[in-house]
């Protein structure tokens, strides 16, 4: 199994269309936001870890069967080796007409739960399927995961304080993020005590100071802990977008998956797209003219702010070095 996992806006579901491209993938589009579990906290203590390691293989085990059309029936739909011919041309029509009857249920307030169907896959000995799981809930859980699971990989997502903090705030003044700070649970963290960031502190900074904090406890207590664990590692979304095929071929080599057609296909795409105005959820994008954005979203104090906050940070430094 590979776990692609990131803190919310960090570049996460494009990573993980480039591994459902591959043709024995098996992808699961944040399960665990549809099913939560409140026996796995999602600020484990390392104490606790080996405490939870039942539970949590339960809980994860479980998400592979989750068929909701939000984890089973993410777009774009790539070919399949597990599939059949009259499979693989059937089901992204499927999924696309069940999308448009969800959305016009939306639009007209009926509540209607859709799951797409676990169609029969192919028996072949040559067809290893390699169950993929993205998450944007489980950060902090990156640790107890991979110690779970250790015969799994699991790749964090980080990406730049700018970019985070940039497309955060976008997309709260959109109304598509709620407008929340867990002021509690950040000031609870290790780093925020070392720093005097109080949960009274927090509250009296600007909202991209605020946002700033909370990338900095949260990827930082994920470095520290998944640190020296060999079947983790940290992929910096800046890196993949400068250069996505080359990174894309070291991932793939890194999860013992080949490169091919497809995905490159799936690249070139994404590298040459010009589709006009970006959608906030959009999967296909320029990543260049993506990682970029923010500077010119932000203003120059801004980025000041954000600076002060995230350096001298295992995270932080990463991208402002001292």
């Amino acid at each position: 199994m590979i776990f692609l996992i990131g803190m919310p806006r960090s570049g996460t579901s494009w990573v993980a269309k480039i591994f459902d491209s591959h043709p024995d993938v098996l992808y699961h589009h944040e399960p665990d936001s549809i099913k939560v579990s409140t026996d796995i906290p999602f600020f484990p203590e390392s104490n606790d870890i080996e405490e939870l390691i039942p539970t949590t293989r339960d809980y994860f085990t479980s998400l592979l069967n989750i068929r909701h059309m939000k984890s089973a029936g993410s777009i774009p739909v790539f070919r399949k080796n597990y599939f059949n011919s009259f499979m693989n041309n059937f089901l992204p029509r499927l999924i696309i007409m069940l999308k448009v009857i969800s959305g016009i249920c939306s639009k007209l307030k009926i509540p209607l739960e859709i799951n797409i169907p676990a169609f029969a896959r192919k028996k072949s000995n040559k067809t290893d399927i390699v169950n993929v799981m993205k998450s944007v809930n489980s950060s902090c859980r990156s640790s107890l995961i991979a110690t779970t699971f250790p015969d799994a990989k699991l790749i964090f997502i980080l990406r730049h304080p700018c970019g985070y903090v940039s497309s955060q705030l976008r997309g709260r003044e959109l109304n598509f993020l709620e407008n929340i700070i867990y002021y509690k649970q950040i000031a609870s963290m290790a780093v925020a005590s070392e720093r005097g960031w109080t949960e009274e502190k927090i509250k009296t900074m600007s909202l991209e100071e605020q946002l700033a904090c909370t990338w900095v406890c949260i990827n930082e207590k994920v470095l520290d802990e998944i640190e020296g664990q060999d079947n983790s590692t940290i992929l910096l979304y800046e890196s993949l977008c400068n250069d996505p095929v080359g990174i894309s071929r070291k991932l793939f080599d890194y999860c013992d998956l080949d490169y091919g057609e497809q995905t490159d296909i799936f690249l070139n795409s994404s590298i040459n797209f010009s589709g006009g105005n970006e959608k906030y959820y959009q999967t296909v994008r320029n990543p260049k003219t993506a990682a970029e954005k923010w500077n010119h979203e932000l203003s120059p104090e801004q980025i000041i702010r954000i600076k002060n906050i995230v350096s001298g940070t295992k995270a932080g430094d990463k991208f402002f070095p001292q």
